[in-house]
């Protein structure tokens, strides 16, 4: 009996009229006729299933989390370059280092010893009697008040070593004993330093001597002083450099002006030949430079 009716209707018809569809041959072999598009129809029906069971999954996924942000694209390079921040367009200050800004210098002020009067004072020395001879030092002091704990200050000491006179302060030099009440005599340090350290030497100069100390209270030196400069004959300014580390509120520096003696360079080319004041000058931080001397009638042969 066939299995397979197709339905045909004339236009002039209102019913369907079946017939019967003829089967081409036999069916061969054992086995059953594969129902090839029930096949068909099952492999697409098990495919809307599949898709169906991931849509669902992901709906239930997504319905307990939160909405991811939008990421922008500078988000995106940031997240890629880890901590290095993407410019904005804006400028910011770079701080400023202690390196690059020096301290501040407080209160600078620098002292000449009068031995004639045992005391300091804070402009030239012009006694009309002598008070030093060529060959004798000059005690100097640089007082620097409401200095910055641990504060690093570098001073300048610049002192003339000749002029067309000749000779002046050919070197500098420790204070010597006959000057000794000058850390006690206010506004003095008054008492023991606390630390020292040796004056550089002079290659241009071969009488100056060894043991030559700065001295220092309120502090410690920083470095190893550098000088003196320039090199070579003392014809002008020379100028050594140190650098301190302040440990409380006032630092205190001494040293002495070694005073040129004829013995060493010659018939009225030492200091007592000058004509006017010869002078040191101590600067901080290179600001405040402070500039004291000593007039020829203090000085004797």
């Amino acid at each position: 009996m066939p299995d397979r009716f197709v339905a045909r209707r004339d236009s002039g018809e209102d019913e369907w009229h079946w017939y019967p569809v003829p089967i081409d041959g036999p069916q061969r072999g054992t086995g059953f006729r594969r129902p090839w598009r029930g096949l068909l129809l099952a492999a697409i029906g098990a495919v809307l299933i599949c898709v169906g069971v991931v849509l669902v999954a992901l709906s239930a996924d997504g319905s307990g989390s939160q909405p991811s942000a939008t990421h922008s694209p500078a988000a995106s390079i940031s997240a890629t370059l880890g901590a290095t921040s993407v410019p904005t367009g804006r400028v910011t200050p770079t701080p400023v280092t202690s390196a690059e800004s020096p301290a501040a210098t407080g209160d600078v002020r620098l002292f000449v010893w009068s031995r004639q009067d045992k005391q300091w004072l804070d402009s030239d020395n012009t006694k009309d009697e002598p008070g030093y001879r060529e060959g004798e030092a000059v005690p100097f002091m640089l007082r620097i008040e409401d200095t910055i704990s641990t504060g690093v200050y570098e001073i300048a000491i610049e002192y003339e070593c000749g002029t067309p006179d000749g000779a002046a302060f050919d070197y500098l030099s420790s204070v010597s004993e006959a000057d000794g009440a000058t850390q006690m005599t206010p506004p003095g340090p008054m008492g023991r330093e606390d630390s020292s350290i040796l004056i550089p030497d002079d290659p241009s100069i071969t009488f100056d001597g060894s043991g030559r100390r700065f001295r220092m209270w309120g502090g410690s030196f920083e470095e190893i002083p550098q000088g003196p400069s320039p090199a070579g004959p003392c014809e002008t300014e020379k100028r050594v450099s140190l650098s301190l580390l302040s440990q409380g509120d006032t630092l205190f520096l001494i040293w002495g002006g070694h005073l040129a003696a004829r013995s060493d360079w010659g018939e009225n080319q030492g200091a007592s030949s000058q004509r006017a004041p010869i002078h040191i000058e101590a600067s901080v931080n290179q600001t405040d430079a402070k500039r004291l001397g000593v007039g020829p009638d203090s000085i004797a042969p």
